[in-house]
C-alpha cells in the first residue's frame, strides 16, 4: 500500500483535480464529512463502498483519506477485495494532519 504526505497531497489534489482518471476520496462518516472536509475530495464512507464500486472502474488512481489514516487504510484494504484495479495511496493523518498543516477545509454546517 502506498502513502503520501499530507503536503505532497495538497499539491497533487491541486496538479489532477481534473484528470478523470484520478479520485479522492473521504471515508468518513457523512456527518464528519459534513461538519469539515478538505475541497477537492467527495464523500464516499467506508460502509457505503460497496454501493460505488462501478464509479472506481476508470479509475487509475484513488487517494484515499479519512479522520486519521486508520479507516483509510481499511477503506484500500476493502477496495482491493471487492476488485478495483486502480492505484490506492494512503493520505498519511488524513483530516487532522491536513489541519495541523494550517490548510483550509470546507464544511456544510449552518453555523
Amino acid at each position: 500500500m502506498k502513502h503520501v504526505t499530507i503536503g505532497a497531497f495538497k499539491e497533487i489534489i491541486s496538479a489532477e483535480q481534473n484528470d478523470p482518471s484520478v479520485d479522492f476520496i473521504n471515508v468518513c462518516t457523512p456527518a464528519e464529512y459534513k461538519e469539515k472536509h478538505i475541497h477537492g475530495v467527495r464523500s464516499v464512507p467506508l460502509d457505503e463502498l460497496e454501493q460505488h464500486v462501478s464509479e472506481f472502474s476508470n479509475k487509475k488512481t484513488i487517494y484515499v483519506h479519512c479522520r486519521s489514516g486508520r479507516r483509510g487504510v481499511q477503506a484500500i484494504e476493502k477496495l482491493n477485495m471487492l476488485g478495483i484495479k486502480a492505484e490506492f495511496i494512503n493520505v498519511e493523518g488524513g483530516l487532522l494532519a491536513w489541519e495541523e498543516a494550517g490548510f483550509e477545509t470546507g464544511s456544510h454546517t449552518n453555523k
